[in-house]
């Protein structure tokens, strides 16, 4: 085969594009969250380099009336300081040598790029969890206070409280459901958060499935229903070993639209370089991402750090 002709190179650059793409679908895991989940991060895109973000507050609940005028004036919305979240970029080389390819040695390229392919996923997410990981400690929200606090102040100059530090158990999971439901927003308003997803790290996912999932309750000596699991059904629960090395007893518990963003710049993408614009005749195999992860606001979220029974 001819590696000098530029539709030889095509070719070969999406060969190595199919094995990329392969080895990405085969880690597809049952319950394995990862940063592509719409409700553990809001799905949105990056327009440049940083994303400005801001909350909405004012307006309350609806007036009531019987003669079409406001009880009182309508509140201003009023907007919080922007956020600003830098968007980073994930990148790789792989360095092919040209007789690799001119001799048709392609079983030692194809462990390569499943091999980045793994890496890269495993990138991806293990920056993306971060925000749950360190949702305690650094990683803030838009009022400067952690992403999981009993200090939230919203637009509406509410004080929120979305930490809880009980283990993972049935009385402690009905709480966390508690404090989702009976959250209020930017507004002041109760919403009525629902959980969809229970979000723990890799070895707290047996208990996770055990508490929510069982027919009956869990651990417990009479036949009672479980409340979780004849409520809320489409509740999954979801694990990521990313958040084991940072503690493995927090969880977490999440509803649609909340205030966790992921916002993609350019979506993972590659380039085959020619050998003869490189040094030591070697193929280029380039592969290149940008996105960010941030915590814009509480909203929709309740953590807790599973400290204590």
């Amino acid at each position: 085969m001819d590696q000098n002709s530029a539709p030889n190179l095509i070719l070969v650059k999406t060969a190595l594009d199919k094995l990329f793409d392969d080895a990405t679908i085969e880690q597809a895991v049952a319950c394995k969250a990862t940063a592509l989940d719409p409700i553990l991060f809001t799905q949105t895109t990056a327009n440049n380099a940083a994303v400005n973000s801001s909350v909405l507050g004012g307006g309350g609940y609806f007036q009531t009336t019987t003669d079409d005028v406001p009880l009182v004036p309508e509140a201003n919305l009023a907007a919080a300081a922007l956020k600003t979240s830098l968007v980073y970029q994930f990148l790789q080389n792989m360095p092919i040598a040209r007789t690799f390819m001119a001799d048709q040695q392609l079983d030692a390229v194809s462990k390569g790029v499943r091999q980045r392919a793994m890496a890269y996923t495993a990138s991806r997410d293990r920056k993306a969890f971060s925000v749950y990981a360190l949702g305690f400690t650094t990683q803030l929200t838009i009022d400067g206070v952690a992403l999981f606090s009993n200090s939230h102040i919203n637009e509406n100059n509410d004080t929120v409280d979305n930490l809880e530090t009980g283990a993972l158990t049935d009385p402690n999971l009905n709480i966390m459901v508690n404090s989702l439901r009976t959250q209020v927003n930017q507004a002041g308003v109760i919403i009525g958060w629902e959980p969809k997803k229970l979000l723990t790290p890799s070895i707290l996912h047996q208990t996770g499935l055990a508490v929510s999932k069982s027919v009956l309750r869990a651990g417990g000596a009479n036949n009672d229903l479980n409340y979780f699991s004849e409520m809320y059904p489409g509740m999954e629960v979801m694990y990521s070993p990313f958040l084991d090395g940072t503690s493995t007893t927090a969880y977490f518990l999440v509803s649609s639209t909340n205030g966790i963003m992921r916002a993609e710049r350019e979506a993972f993408f590659t380039e085959l370089v020619d050998w003869k614009t490189q040094p030591n005749d070697q193929y280029l195999y380039k592969m290149r991402a940008r996105e960010v992860v941030d915590s814009i606001q509480y909203d929709g979220t309740v953590g807790s750090s599973g400290t204590t029974s």
